[in-house]
């Protein structure tokens, strides 16, 4: 998959890469918006189309300010699943990480099909990474 000599794209304000073999990492940078998930889920199914399977996504939250719950609830209703193996946020402030941990939760109280997937949140980058590496392992 060809990518700008620098690996990053931007999805608005927004950073998103393909790191071969499978992981797409994006840093929302402000806020979230609607139009930006939407650019983000079809992001994640092109590029899962172009290397024939799904990738493991990673969400830095660092610099995230805001986004609506309801929203991305919303959202993962539409989400091409099959365009993922795994999806992992890492990075958040407490008030994101517990906003994460709630909608994990209603992914699946609700049985969201983007519940069939492995989902987790994580403190850092490294332990997001050794998570995936972990999946990979597990094959």
């Amino acid at each position: 998959m060809d990518t700008p000599s620098d690996g990053w794209e931007y999805l608005g304000p927004h950073p998103i890469r393909f790191e071969p073999p499978d992981i797409v990492i994006c840093r929302p940078t402000g806020p979230v918006t609607v139009e930006d998930m939407r650019a983000g889920m079809a992001y994640l199914e092109k590029t899962s189309k172009q290397i024939g399977h799904g990738v493991y996504y990673l969400a830095d939250l660092s610099k995230l300010t805001r986004y609506a719950p309801e929203m991305v609830v919303q959202s993962f209703k539409e989400f091409p699943v099959s365009a993922l193996r795994g999806s992992v946020m890492f990075g958040a402030d407490l008030y994101h990480r517990a906003v994460v941990d709630m909608v994990l939760r209603a992914i699946r109280l609700l049985k969201l099909e983007i519940g069939r997937i492995p989902l987790a949140s994580f403190p850092d980058e490294a332990a997001a990474r050794a998570w995936v590496e972990e999946l990979r392992r597990k094959g």
